[in-house]
């Protein structure tokens, strides 16, 4: 008679040792009469994960290790699709950080060409307050003794001529490259020219004939040469602190004029506060003296 014995043919493997994966097991051995099989299945395991003990079956670290096979096998088929979406976001930030620095590069060269302009005709304006200072004009008397011997077209008021083309251009300049407070002053220095021009006119005419009122219009013109410098001085100092990167507001200003010739201002008053118009006042001119003291 064959001996007999517990090896029916078949071999259970054991599941893959899971004291790779961090765990200290520890396991009873099987009772009398109770094959190794049935031990694994049915037995309770100890395992110490992370300073704790627990007990679990065979089934269960199967199980679980199982899981954990899947998850590393999740990730690495997506991982090139991980891959991708990150070189394509990275791509998109490069994209955008070379426009941006693009059009950064391009506003500040638009900026330095506009700033280069903008100090070639605050230069310009300042070589206009120099040529143009009307302490530097003949006297009434002057211009009166001139006129006698005048040419038919007349003897020029102011040192430059207010009507060429020349003037006209460098006039848009100002309007497109300086500032508000800047282009403001400006054009209330040419007002304050005109004033000028206004009360040299009205000198002249009552010159020797009625000493009263010559003696009024040349009372009203030595203000009207205050008035050109005080604004003549604003400007500068407004030019001035541009150019040093330094804000600056116009002061408060108080203007007054002859009723009967438009725009022209004969006395300028600077008081604390800020001018909030600025507003250029454009004003007429008288541009030449003729005989008799017409003017044109």
């Amino acid at each position: 008679m064959a001996p007999t014995s517990g090896f029916n043919g078949q071999v259970n493997r054991l599941p893959d040792s899971p004291e790779a994966y961090g765990a200290m097991i520890t396991r009873a051995k099987a009772a009398p009469g109770q094959s190794r099989p049935t031990d694994l299945m049915c037995k309770r395991t100890r395992v110490r994960f992370n300073g704790r003990w627990a007990r679990v079956t065979s089934l269960q670290l199967h199980a679980a290790m199982t899981n954990r096979g899947t998850m590393v096998d999740f990730l690495s088929d997506a991982l090139p699709y991980i891959s991708q979406a990150a070189t394509l976001v990275i791509a998109a930030a490069a994209v955008l950080f070379s426009h941006r620095a693009s059009k950064e590069v391009g506003q500040r060269e638009l900026t330095t060409k506009m700033w280069e302009k903008r100090t070639d005709t605050y230069t310009e304006i300042l070589r206009a307050t120099q040529d143009l200072d009307p302490t530097r004009r003949p006297t009434p008397e002057g211009f009166a003794t001139q006129s006698d011997d005048a040419p038919p077209e007349g003897v020029q008021l102011l040192a430059r001529d207010l009507e060429s083309e020349e003037w006209k251009e460098f006039t848009a300049r100002v309007d497109s490259f300086a500032s508000d407070e800047a282009r403001y002053l400006f054009y209330l220095w040419l007002a304050t020219l005109s004033g000028w021009s206004w009360l040299i006119m009205k000198c002249v005419i009552h010159y020797g004939r009625d000493p009263v009122k010559y003696n009024e219009a040349n009372g009203e013109l030595q203000r009207t040469y205050k008035a050109t410098h005080s604004v003549c001085v604003e400007l500068t100092a407004q030019i001035r602190a541009e150019l040093a990167f330094k804000q600056r507001n116009v002061r408060k200003v108080s203007v007054k004029g002859p009723d009967k010739y438009f725009g022209a201002v004969t006395d300028v008053e600077f008081t604390r506060g800020k001018q909030t118009d600025l507003e250029p006042i454009h004003s007429s001119r008288l541009s030449t003296l003729r005989r008799s003291a017409e003017t044109s």
